[in-house]
């Protein structure tokens, strides 16, 4: 009898130990679906990624017309940047330049004013882009066009001075411009204007 009860002790003992087990499992898994819960939520578990920049200073891309304030990598430096017309197609105003096959030619009209403090010397062209629906860039071409004079190759702008001109960008002939983005020092510099141009 007395090996029975030590044996039926031993049986209420093991129960108790496997009962506690499985609580402490349980709540193991409670607190971990809990965190999993916290890291999709955006709690304190979750992984961020930095938000991509605006491409225009104002927070996003400006219609034609609008103006963008850009900051040049010299101190001091600010231009507000004007798109001021848009061209498609872009014609030639020489016999002897055009596109070349399965391309045509797109034009955005500039005006760059210098608004900061120091001056602005730059290579405009060089900071323009036209991207297309497909997120294809295409830069400037050599080309002069009817729609009006082009954009100097190199400008130097004191304070409160600005220049106005066209830069040509050949586009296959199928393209779907979507939008110009300028960006001073040749493209390189801190800010970058962006102008919707979608049909």
């Amino acid at each position: 009898m007395h090996v029975k009860r030590s044996s039926h002790l031993t049986g209420d003992t093991m129960r108790r130990q496997l009962g506690t087990a499985l609580i402490v499992v349980a709540i193991a898994a409670t607190a971990t679906a809990c965190n999993n819960d916290a890291d999709a939520s955006g709690g304190p578990g979750a992984a961020t990624s930095a938000a991509p920049a605006p491409a225009a200073s104002q927070g996003g891309a400006l219609s034609v017309g609008g103006t963008a304030t850009l900051k040049g990598k010299g101190e001091g430096v600010q231009v507000g940047v004007t798109l001021k017309s848009w061209v498609d197609p872009a014609q030639s105003a020489n016999k002897f330049m055009k596109p070349a096959p399965g391309k045509r030619w797109v034009a955005a009209q500039l005006e760059i004013v210098n608004t900061g403090k120091a001056a602005y010397s730059d290579s405009p062209a060089n900071g323009v882009k036209v991207v297309d629906e497909k997120g294809e860039t295409f830069t400037h071409s050599m080309g002069e066009i009817t729609a009006g004079p082009n954009m100097p190759a190199s400008v130097k702008l004191a304070p409160g001075e600005k220049t106005l001109g066209y830069v040509v960008v050949a586009v296959p002939e199928n393209a779907k411009p979507r939008s110009v983005r300028f960006a001073t020092d040749s493209g390189f510099g801190k800010d970058t204007g962006e102008w919707t141009v979608t049909k």
